[in-house]
């Protein structure tokens, strides 16, 4: 699909910060002279989203579809693309336009170890491409009011599709579940999401008591603990939540320190958004260390010891 292409671009808003992260994206990919944005506010139970999207599409015919990959996304995404025919670049570390004009998603690859592109066809009336974004991959606006300078900026909501006929968001929508709350989970203090200091570490910590070591420091350090996929699979005790990845997280950190990762892409893409990066591995081959500012040919639990015994 040629960029150029693009007149109208549908985004789901689930009632969290990636929508307005996927809005200013494509605003810089698509500009805004002819381009419309349409945003669907619709942060309910699966089955009703899929329901407002499908609607939503066929009426609005947009030529694009840009989801956040939460819970909901990953779910309704490939969904929506069955019912109408079309295909799903599922989590996205990158939205852009090659040299020849074509729109290009950036796709983690081969277990983690590359970045593919994905090029989307041609769309189709009421066949509009689809894809996904891990929250916190593209930065969040710096003011929140800017979706309405947009020109030809829409909302569109359920209680509108409700009003106009087009949407029965009554007691029962395909499938039996009925959404009754919203209770939004608090994050620790330690959280991953919106710390300044993430001292991160990988399997080459090599075990539990180094991992604690790991969470001590960045305590005294005023951040958070974070991991990769492997540490967590080794279950030396990281929370689900403080995992960095495509399956993980995106943080923006001031300052990211990293103990013992190799540098696998699905990792990486999480931390591209990191002021600045600090890398700590035996391996002097290590692939981490081409995407750090600073790096350290040394053993990861010495260096946490040495931070420790200085921050006591």
């Amino acid at each position: 699909m040629k960029a150029k292409d693009i007149r109208k671009v549908l985004i789901l808003d689930q009632g969290n910060p990636v929508a307005g992260q996927l809005l200013q994206k494509a605003t810089e990919v698509f500009g805004t002279d002819g381009v419309q944005y349409v945003m669907l506010k619709a942060h309910r139970t699966h089955n009703l989203v899929l329901a407002m999207m499908d609607e939503t599409v066929r009426e609005e015919a947009p030529e694009l579809v840009l989801l956040g990959a939460t819970a909901l996304g990953e779910e309704v995404a490939p969904a929506l693309g069955v019912r109408l025919g079309t295909g799903v670049a599922a989590h996205c570390v990158d939205i852009k336009v090659n040299e020849e004009g074509r729109l290009t998603c950036m796709i983690p690859a081969i277990g983690g170890r590359a970045v593919g592109e994905i090029f989307i066809p041609e769309a189709e009336a009421g066949r509009p491409a689809i894809a996904t974004v891990k929250p916190g991959i593209f930065p969040q606006p710096e003011d929140a009011a800017f979706a309405e300078e947009i020109p030809g900026y829409k909302v569109i909501d359920i209680d509108t599709m409700a009003a106009d006929g087009k949407l029965d968001p009554g007691e029962k929508v395909q499938g039996g579940f009925r959404m009754t709350e919203i209770v939004p989970r608090e994050r620790s203090a330690g959280s991953i999401t919106g710390a300044d200091i993430i001292v991160c570490g990988g399997y080459g910590l090599g075990s539990e008591g180094v991992w604690r070591k790991l969470e001590m420091l960045a305590q005294r350090l005023g951040g958070a603990a974070a991991c990769t996929r492997a540490a967590l699979d080794a279950e030396w005790g990281c929370a689900e939540d403080s995992m960095i990845g495509t399956s993980g997280k995106a943080v923006r950190p001031k300052v990211y320190i990293g103990f013992g990762i190799s540098g696998a892409a699905h990792h990486l893409c999480g931390i591209t958004g990191a002021d600045t990066i600090i890398s700590i591995n035996n391996d002097k081959d290590a692939e981490v260390f081409a995407a750090s500012d600073y790096k350290g040919v040394f053993d990861a639990e010495q260096i946490i010891d040495a931070l420790l015994e200085m921050t006591e």
